[in-house]
């Protein structure tokens, strides 16, 4: 079959699930192509190209996300905008439908993992897949293509009887036996000319349980791991395809378990080859002088110190899974070593208080400004119904209908004053090497 994926993402990010799900098609024997919206100048013109030319009998796309904010200019803290996408992915499927009637179209990504029915309403579909699509995504082609049920794929949700049903997801523990991302299906070049690097994925699962995030539920809590030869072997596969500047680990924690970060690393240092990594997710957990130098040893340009918090009531609120003196060990660790690192901070979750933002100023104020600088989001977006958050957001009036979710709508903690915020965050946006995003800027009824 001829299966076009069409990454419905025009924000600056890796298209790591478009590439994993057209290599698990490639790998199963169909042709496959790739339709990039990011670097699409007439969106509909060249799609329509796209489409005209290779014919496609199914089109999967992939939706990273339903809405959010940018900012717009780092120097002012207040130029954020908020950006929707289903706009866009309704002019994809209704290109689609025009120009191919016939064809199957199919949703999927973390987007539609989170909103599946919503989706398939707002778009006057029929069927989508969640969960680990690098399994279910080729069984739904093997099964369209003999004429058997569809809907009884791992993870798939579809219409029915006037409403939608959805089949439990299904956790594989042999990641090993997944395709390789097909990069070679997409402009790698242009990625680079943006700063993207290709992002792939080491394992899944996440057992932290963090309030504010729904990947436990998701993904499970029990850690599903790639080898250490499997992963360094993607690595050198992009490598080969086109050399990046590094490439980017995405998963939500790069060093748990610990001792998986720490064979990925040995693993490459043993293929003796310049292979150039980073990751946006490391935790300060286990993160130590000799597991620094092991990261830059094995090729580590770069990582992002997960910190969000350094209150010891708040990283209780927040289920971190850390302690502020593993915030600082890991900031001693980072700090003796040359490695380029970034910190990430977020405040506003349950129970932040002006006497919790300030402790975690106390810990990070202690050191010199990190060398790729600090991140600092106000306010928790609400953008799954997982999140543990969302019945704190009830409570305060912040989320009063669930349908909102689908909409766009944030938290803050109600403790936090509207003069205070606006104060703690041009104070922040005055900083060298700060950036400020704020999601929301008081703790009133929405």
């Amino acid at each position: 079959m001829r299966v076009l994926i069409v990454s419905a993402n025009t924000l600056p990010a890796s298209p790591a699930g478009p590439a994993y799900i057209a290599g698990a098609a490639l790998q199963a024997g169909h042709e496959v192509a790739v339709f990039e919206c990011l670097f699409a100048q007439d969106l509909e013109t060249e799609l329509t190209v796209m489409l005209a030319d290779f014919c496609p009998d199914v089109v999967g796309i992939s939706i990273r996300l339903v809405n959010g904010k940018v900012v717009t200019n780092v120097r002012d803290p207040w130029s954020i905008e908020r950006f929707d996408m289903r706009p866009l992915v309704r002019q994809i499927t209704d290109n689609v439908r025009d120009m191919l009637p016939g064809a199957a179209i199919v949703l999927g990504g973390p987007g539609f993992n989170y909103f599946g029915a919503d989706w398939l309403d707002y778009l006057g579909l029929d069927y989508g897949i969640r969960g680990e699509g690098e399994y279910s995504f080729p069984l739904f082609l093997e099964k369209l293509a003999r004429a058997e049920a569809v809907n009884e794929v791992p993870g798939c949700i579809y219409r029915h009887n006037g409403g939608f049903r959805d089949v439990p997801r299904e956790y594989r523990d042999d990641l090993d036996a997944t395709a390789f991302p097909a990069y070679q299906l997409f402009d790698l070049a242009q990625y680079e000319e943006r700063g993207i690097s290709p992002g792939i994925s080491s394992k899944r699962g996440c057992a932290l349980g963090c309030t504010f995030c729904p990947y436990a539920t998701i993904e499970g809590t029990r850690y599903r791991v790639k080898s250490p030869a499997r992963v360094v072997d993607e690595i050198e596969h992009i490598f080969n395809v086109r050399p990046p500047r590094m490439v980017n680990f995405c998963d939500n924690s790069f060093n748990i378990p610990v001792r998986h970060g720490r064979a990925i690393c040995q693993e490459i240092i043993a293929r003796d080859k310049d292979l150039r990594w980073g990751t946006g997710a490391l935790k300060p957990i286990n993160v130590t002088p000799e597991f620094v130098q092991l990261m830059q040893d094995s090729g580590c340009q770069y990582v992002g110190l997960s910190v969000e918090s350094a209150s010891p009531a708040m990283l209780q609120n927040m289920h971190r899974g850390y302690r502020v003196q593993q915030v600082r060990h890991a900031l001693d660790a980072l700090y003796a070593s040359d490695l380029p690192f970034g910190v990430s901070l977020m405040l506003g979750a349950p129970g932040e208080t002006p006497d919790t933002i300030a402790e975690t100023f106390d810990v990070i104020d202690s050191y010199p400004l990190p060398p790729s600088g600090v991140w600092v989001t106000v306010g928790i977006n609400l953008w799954s119904e997982h999140q543990q958050i969302l019945n704190d957001a009830r409570q305060a009036g912040q989320l009063t209908d669930d349908r909102q979710l689908f909409e766009g709508v944030d938290y803050l903690s109600p403790a936090l004053p509207e003069a205070y915020v606006r104060d703690l965050v041009n104070e922040l946006a005055a900083r060298d090497g700060y950036t400020v995003q704020v999601n929301k800027a008081h703790g009133s009824h929405t």
